[in-house]
């Protein structure tokens, strides 16, 4: 089948150059993209992995619980206004005005997985979105 399109200049630009980067005609890429946006659910899984792509097992994250993160700002957060805080737990690693300077602290106390956070000031307006 054949099909012609109009597209605008910048996506035209646009088509080349990714062709161009992908070593193929900037057709070649078009009818690629339409075949995969097309394509039965069962061949986009297929096709998610390169070919020859073999999967390995790298390991399990590890995540911890911030319950008492949470539990440690609600019960101290007043006392804090405006400043930066390190929390682990429910403890307080580092508080300050700037950010990388408790994470600095935090990291050099032995938690780099600390939570760092911003206590706003409880006047602060809140936030209004368009």
């Amino acid at each position: 089948m054949t099909l012609t399109i109009e597209i605008a200049p910048e996506i035209e630009h646009r088509l080349e150059v990714e062709a161009q980067r992908n070593g193929i005609s900037k057709n070649d890429l078009a009818k690629n993209v339409i075949e995969e946006r097309f394509a039965p659910v069962e061949e986009k899984r297929k096709n998610y992995l390169p070919e020859g792509f073999t999967p390995r097992y790298i390991g399990k994250a590890e995540t911890r619980d911030f319950s008492g993160d949470d539990q440690w700002l609600q019960e101290n957060s007043e006392k804090y206004q405006g400043q930066y805080v390190a929390l682990h737990g429910n403890r307080l690693i580092a508080s300050g005005n700037g950010c990388k300077e408790i994470s600095q602290k935090a990291r050099a106390a032995g938690f780099p997985d600390a939570l760092l956070t911003y206590v706003e000031p409880f006047d602060t307006p809140p936030f209004a979105g368009v």
